[in-house]
């Protein structure tokens, strides 16, 4: 693997891509800029109601002019030695590249990443980000609370958007080492595929460490749940715990970023979403489309700070059993 941005080799024509990336990281942040600067003049000069008709169509004409709905799965990874060969292989069907970033893993993690590589050389794009990153949680916020921190290589917000930047392809599928494709997740491409959507939501189911349940969460009140935290604000899938939080796993390079909006992890920023016009470039998908198996792993609450991992595994219980779709997939990929 390569550090600091250098890619690895791959193909028949080493740093063909290379080149590729470096043009089209540095031609999306131009383009992210002059659209900003557009939108700028566009409200200077015009009314609130035209102003966001005229961005509808800019943000349109621009998705229309990369072409077809190709797709990079940036994956970030610290020791997911245990499943991660089998959340690349669900999903490697499905894009038209693999960008693997390790981060300082002490486990088997660089040797599977190797393996995938040799294994799909025109695909999986290689590279180690060599800063530590805060914990979820209290560490997050502490770091993010300043203009210094919220500029530092040791925030998630940093960490993501130094992934995204090696993303080649004109759509981002945010993927993780510890997540297995179902096949409501390829029924929902499909339909994303064949629509006017330029971001889509995806929700997960959270496999109990049995292999045979969801987890679900003890108690419900968001008030009783946050007396763990050294900050009283809980996130609200903590509630549950049965599935994940929907999030934004599907979305267009142009324009995307990464930030500290919220105070315990990072966000996703895009000029598709904005209040005005989300609703004409989302694709909101209502059943799981992977099993996420962060709460089967050794070690799940790993990467949480010591209150979060107090808030979560205090509200643990064993949920409701799972359908038999799911225990197929499990069963297939032999965990």
């Amino acid at each position: 693997m390569k550090a600091d941005g250098e890619r690895s080799q791959r193909g028949d024509q080493p740093g063909e891509r290379t080149e590729s990336s470096k043009v089209n990281t540095g031609a999306s942040q131009q383009t992210s800029k002059q659209l900003l600067a557009v939108m700028a003049r566009l409200w200077d000069q015009t009314g609130s109601r035209a102003f966001w008709g005229m961005v509808y169509v800019a943000l349109k004409t621009a998705l229309l002019a990369q072409g077809q709905k190709r797709i990079s799965a940036m994956v970030r990874l610290k020791n997911e030695e245990e499943f991660l060969y089998p959340a690349i292989k669900s999903i490697v069907g499905h894009v038209d590249e693999l960008v693997l970033v390790d981060n300082l893993s002490t486990d088997d993690t660089p040797s599977i990443i190797q393996s995938l590589q040799r294994e799909y050389p025109d695909k999986v794009a290689c590279y180690q980000y060599k800063h530590e990153i805060r914990k979820r949680g209290r560490e997050h916020w502490e770091l993010a609370s300043t203009a210094e921190g919220r500029a530092s290589p040791h925030l998630s917000s940093s960490y993501y958007n130094w992934c995204l930047e090696r993303c080649s392809e004109p759509y981002i599928l945010k993927w993780d080492g510890d997540m297995l494709a179902t096949a409501e997740f390829s029924r929902a491409l499909q339909r994303w595929r064949h629509s006017s959507a330029a971001v889509m939501s995806l929700i997960g189911a959270n496999i109990h460490p049995d292999r045979r349940h969801l987890i679900a969460a003890r108690s419900s009140e968001a008030a009783e749940i946050a007396k763990a935290l050294t900050i009283p604000v809980a996130p609200k899938w903590v509630s549950t715990m049965s599935y994940t939080f929907p999030e934004w796993r599907l979305f267009p390079r142009l324009g995307a970023r990464f930030g500290s909006r919220v105070w315990w992890t990072q966000t996703l920023s895009t000029p598709f979403l904005l209040p005005r016009i989300k609703r004409r470039f989302f694709l909101r998908t209502d059943e799981p489309c992977f099993l996420h198996l962060r709460f089967c792993k050794r070690d799940p609450l790993t990467g949480y700070s010591a209150d979060f991992r107090d808030m979560i595994g205090s509200n643990l219980r064993r949920g409701p059993p799972l359908r038999p779709e799911w225990e197929e997939v499990l069963q297939r990929w032999g965990i």
